[in-house]
């Protein structure tokens, strides 16, 4: 059963239990997604005649926010998946199976991290213009979007990436920093 389909509670003892998956990726994931939703539930409550003049911008978001959220709940199930091609690829002792899979295990937290990044600044763009009632949600999406981000650097860090995978992660990270700034 994939991320997007199981009830919270299972996933949640799922990461807590003495097995492999779901690890910190996948939690990292589940993170973002709740991030992502929470922004795209404020940017739905900016529309209306109280809101015309922002309305287009704040249902752009909306859909942006809730397609990630989609998105982001399959990162959950690629990274169970490529932790688990890692680890049979070891067990078999096949090296140029287990380079394959070392590296799609490294690209799935950097593009994690790249989407938080990007979905963190937008909301941070987005936060001024927002129905102000739904900006505590806001910076709660923020803040999922900035831990997931920083939990996903942590990760692609357990994974060796090479230097310009690593230079494009602190990048992002400097990102998410500025994003979640006060002022």
């Amino acid at each position: 059963m994939s991320t997007a389909e199981q009830p919270t509670g299972i996933l949640i003892r799922d990461l807590a239990a003495r097995q492999p998956t779901p690890g910190g990726g996948a939690a990292a994931a589940i993170a973002a997604a709740l991030g992502a939703a929470s922004g795209a539930m404020a940017a739905r409550y900016t529309t209306g005649p109280k809101w015309a003049d922002r309305q287009a911008e704040a249902e752009t978001l909306a859909e942006t926010l809730s397609s990630a959220a989609t998105a982001l709940l399959a990162v959950a199930d690629a990274d169970a998946s490529a932790f688990a091609a890692v680890g049979s690829a070891r067990k078999a002792g096949d090296a140029a199976a287990l380079a394959v899979a070392e590296a799609q295990a490294a690209a799935i937290p950097a593009e994690l991290l790249s989407a938080c990044a990007r979905h963190a600044v937008a909301l941070r763009h987005f936060l001024p213009h927002c129905n102000p009632n739904l900006a505590s949600d806001v910076w709660v999406g923020l803040h999922l979007l900035a831990g997931a981000g920083r939990a996903a650097y942590r990760t692609l860090l357990v994974n060796r990436p090479d230097e310009a995978a690593l230079r494009a992660a602190q990048t992002r990270c400097a990102e998410l920093t500025a994003a979640e700034a006060d002022g």
